[in-house]
């Protein structure tokens, strides 16, 4: 079995990527880049975090960035282990931009009317305790509805938000999102830039990190989840059985939906 330190997705391997990228580019939150418009840095990071699970787990990522010197998104649901007001400030405080990670068209089995109340309700329950200024869909898995296709009949610009991680996005961007298990896995039901062809493949984080140094792109967006990234031993063990088991059904799902 390999060593600790030479597995994937640990925290000691989101430092060594964390400082491939300080010295050749430019950090960008969401927001920013929205409003930046055409008006880019040569050389730029859009670097997001979907907080699925615990807020507890983004607060120790977090940190890791700020001693980087990195600032970032971070995208927080609304369930009771992830909107934790007082980690969400504490985050907030240390220079990132806090996003609201919505999921109300699963919550409300496709009912456009009540997940569009839903959205405001939940966005003013984030304004209540922090800056809201851009939003990201959570994909959830189990649900057959994606909760971007509410935009197809409301403009989430109506409420006071200027952007949405996959719909404000320009399709030159160079996207890697962790999800799956791998870096653009195939286990992959939603994270994806709609209408966008991958041109950039990696399959780990040091192939990631190799094509950083190599300076061959000049922009990366890349989602993270921080409770992918383990310090242990024991912790990785357990999420690998437990995305070993959620990417069977993914594929079962995948399967069946198409």
């Amino acid at each position: 079995m390999p060593q600790f330190n030479e597995l994937d997705f640990t925290v000691d391997k989101f430092r060594r990527l964390c400082s491939s990228m300080t010295d050749k580019y430019t950090f960008l939150k969401m927001a920013e880049y929205v409003a930046a418009g055409d008006k880019l840095p040569d050389n730029f990071v859009l670097m997001r975090h979907d907080v699925d699970v615990s807020a507890k787990n983004a607060l120790k990522i977090a940190r890791i960035e700020e001693e980087f010197g990195i600032c970032s998104t971070y995208y927080f649901r609304t369930t009771k282990k992830t909107f934790v007001p007082e980690i969400i400030q504490d985050i907030e405080k240390m220079g990132h931009e806090i996003g609201y990670h919505y999921e109300t068209l699963s919550k409300t089995n496709g009912d456009y009317e009540k997940a569009i109340k839903l959205f405001e309700n939940e966005v003013h329950k984030f304004r209540k305790i922090c800056n809201l200024k851009t939003i990201s869909m959570h994909g959830a898995v189990l649900s057959k509805y994606d909760s971007r296709d509410l935009w197809k009949y409301y403009d989430f610009r109506d409420f006071g938000l200027i952007g949405e991680a996959y719909l404000s996005v320009a399709k030159n961007l160079n996207y890697f999102t962790d999800t799956g298990r791998g870096w653009n896995s195939k286990n992959n039901l939603r994270d994806f830039i709609p209408g966008k062809t991958e041109h950039a493949f990696v399959e780990t984080t040091d192939n990631l990190i190799e094509l950083i140094e190599s300076s061959q792109i000049s922009n990366f967006y890349i989602t993270l989840h921080p409770n992918r990234w383990k310090s242990t031993v024991f912790d990785w063990s357990l999420w690998w059985l437990q995305e070993l088991a959620l990417n069977s059904g993914k594929r079962v799902l995948i399967a069946v939906r198409r």
